[in-house]
């Protein structure tokens, strides 16, 4: 009887001492459905475009704000060398890549004094490249054929000087 009274001893113990564990750490952890890590990539990947966009419009800006500047100065540098352009239009090709055309009279234009404005451009573009900026400068004489509608339609869309 002893045997059997021990066993239902054990038995009651057992039944008896069921108890509610508290959870571990590793239970505490948060599981994710495939669906949630889904979303989240995908939220994570426009909060990346969203800044990669605010980042390349600050650098576009700036730039912008510097190839203008440059051309303002050398459209004044021009006039002090004899030659009074009319305008200067402004292309961006890029984010970092702009191209500007210096509108000159053709009398100028046509000149071999005029070499001397080409060395100008190439000493100017010297200073100024940069892996993240470059600026590009040609010439035009002004002529009844020039049309600006077309320069504007090639992406000039920038022009300054005598306007």
């Amino acid at each position: 009887m002893d045997v059997v009274g021990t066993k239902s001893k054990k038995l009651n113990n057992t039944v008896d001492s069921w108890l509610l564990r508290p959870q571990t750490e590793f239970e505490k952890e948060k599981f994710f459905s495939s669906d949630e890590l889904i979303d989240a990539y995908f939220k994570g990947r426009r909060d990346q475009v969203e800044e990669s966009k605010k980042v390349l419009l600050k650098i576009f800006s700036d730039n912008l704000k510097r190839a203008q500047q440059t051309c303002e100065d050398f459209f004044a540098a021009l006039e002090k060398n004899g030659v009074k352009g009319f305008f200067v239009s402004l292309k961006a090709e890029s984010v970092t890549i702009f191209d500007a055309i210096f509108v000159v009279p053709t009398q100028k234009f046509l000149t071999h004094d005029f070499d001397a404005v080409y060395k100008m451009a190439r000493e100017k573009k010297k200073e100024l490249v940069t892996t993240t900026f470059n600026i590009s400068f040609s010439f035009m004489p002004l002529t009844d054929s020039l049309d600006e509608e077309q320069m504007l339609m090639d992406g000039y869309i920038l022009k300054y000087g005598k306007v």
